[in-house]
């Protein structure tokens, strides 16, 4: 229940108390991952990098194969411009999941920018991965989205999900449909601008 009033916090924009409520749940449970989490993401955007790295390297500490937390002490290094920590980080997750996109990314942009000839090569192949395995998350959010359309034909919402996803996989017609029934409705939701926008480049 703390973590949920931390995360609650979080949405208000209320650090202080969202940082309370996520220490006060560590010290009920010192093994919930999340608080761990949250508080390096709290201290991590406050550039409190130190702190943001204490917290993580805890949470590592109760579950050292976790991505997540690997991720964001992966993040975390490579803001300060630590770049060989960021680099183990990373290449952590890559042995634990081969596949993680986020990781094989940033890990891309690591090698072609501070390795050298040989690097380069290794980064083209995990950027490669790493764009492929997004494509393949947007196909399958696709396919989900389109089953929803075809349930909820009249919801503006699921429709600009339905014409991003599309435009992000090729899908001009379909995206093109979609988005322009969302940016027309006068429903409001979050994201109508952004499908006008979107609609506005593919015409």
């Amino acid at each position: 229940m703390h973590a949920l009033l931390g995360r609650v916090h979080l949405a208000r924009r209320e650090t202080d108390r969202a940082e309370a409520a996520f220490l006060r749940a560590l010290g009920l449970e010192p093994r919930l991952i999340e608080g761990y989490v949250e508080l390096g993401r709290l201290y991590g955007s406050a550039r409190k990098y130190d702190q943001a790295l204490a917290k993580l390297s805890a949470g590592l500490a109760v579950n050292p194969k976790n991505v997540v937390t690997l991720m964001l002490a992966g993040v975390i290094h490579q803001q300060r411009g630590d770049i060989a920590q960021a680099q183990a980080a990373y290449a952590k997750i890559l042995a634990l999941n081969p596949r993680f996109a986020p990781a094989a990314n940033n890990l891309a942009w690591i090698d072609s920018e501070h390795g050298g000839e040989q690097a380069k090569d290794k980064a083209l192949a995990l950027a490669q991965m790493a764009k492929q395995v997004a494509r393949g998350v947007y196909q399958r959010a696709l396919a989900l989205l389109r089953e929803g359309a075809v349930r909820l034909p009249d919801n503006a919402e699921l429709q600009y999900h339905l014409g991003m996803a599309a435009a992000r996989t090729g899908g001009r017609d379909l995206a093109r449909k979609a988005l322009a029934f969302a940016a027309g409705s006068p429903a409001a939701f979050k994201g109508k601008e952004g499908a006008r926008r979107t609609l506005a480049k593919l015409r």
